[in-house]
């Protein structure tokens, strides 16, 4: 008998977590993790995969309703390639053989990935469900989509964490409730016929728009206390980069697209390149 592994690769939803694990690996080069054993490289990046592979996979099990609402989603749960009651054994498979994983590193890793698992979990779980309750749905999706993904590979590899780590970390949680509320725009129709009361339902496709673009235009001011703590040349770089992105966001003529968007992911990645380059010099 064969198991078709199809589905579960499904969940995994890897197109997706491309951007979180540009998180972790941003974390990873922080800390300098290129300098420790290649076994407790290999251990990290098996417990980023599993836990991220968890999150879209646990998020596509209580999913369901809204997506049997939008054709472009390819939830395998909804189009019956696997059921329920699999989907969530295996996402709590990969929950637990991550957690065991960091084990490893030690018990301030494995409660801060237990802390982790469960913040994800209830954010997309019932009772709690915090992704349908507004303001909850954006913060809680700031800090596990954030601020946890970066400080992980800080506490795997015994960084000791000073006030640039915390901005950075602010920074990246800033830049997750934009993820978050990007992801309620484009689910919009979807979301408020499954009657779902996510921030965005509530506010409204016009407002949410509105809010996304002042979140997206002010995200640089997140970013400017870093760059206050290294040297100039990168201060002026960043500066200069920033000007063309508000220009280019605010007088692009499809602004209204979510598409458009795209240009802050760009910017984000020259700005914390800036901030890399810095930490390794």
């Amino acid at each position: 008998m064969t198991i078709n592994l199809k589905p579960y690769f499904k969940l995994l939803r890897l197109k997706d977590a491309r951007s979180y694990f540009l998180i972790a690996l941003f974390g990873f080069i922080i800390s300098q993790g290129f300098l420790f054993p290649f076994e407790d490289i290999i251990i990290f990046s098996g417990i980023i995969l599993l836990l991220l592979g968890f999150g879209f996979s646990i998020n596509d099990c209580f999913d369901v309703k809204e997506d049997e609402l939008d054709k472009t989603k390819k939830n395998p749960i909804v189009s019956k390639e696997t059921s329920f009651k699999k989907g969530l054994v295996f996402s709590i498979s990969l929950a637990i053989l991550g957690l065991a994983l960091s084990s490893f590193f030690g018990l301030k890793v494995f409660l801060f990935c237990l802390a982790g698992i469960l913040l994800v979990f209830f954010y997309s779980s019932p009772p709690l469900r915090m992704k349908s309750k507004v303001l909850l749905d954006l913060i809680s999706h700031g800090l596990f989509a954030g601020p946890f993904i970066f400080f992980l590979p800080l506490l795997t590899f015994e960084t000791k964490l000073t006030l640039f780590h915390y901005l950075i970390a602010f920074s990246l949680f800033c830049f997750s409730i934009i993820l978050g509320l990007r992801n309620q725009f484009e689910d919009y129709n979807a979301d408020k016929k499954a009657g779902l009361k996510t921030t965005a339902c509530i506010l409204g496709y016009e407002k949410s728009e509105k809010l996304l673009r002042f979140l997206a235009i002010f995200y640089p001011l997140s970013l400017f206390p870093i760059f206050l703590l290294i040297p100039q040349q990168y201060f002026f770089s960043f500066l200069i980069f920033t000007s063309v992105f508000i220009f280019l966001f605010l007088f692009s003529r499809n602004y209204k697209l979510v598409k458009n968007y795209k240009t802050l992911d760009i910017y984000n990645i020259f700005a914390l390149s800036l901030v890399l380059v810095f930490s390794l010099r």
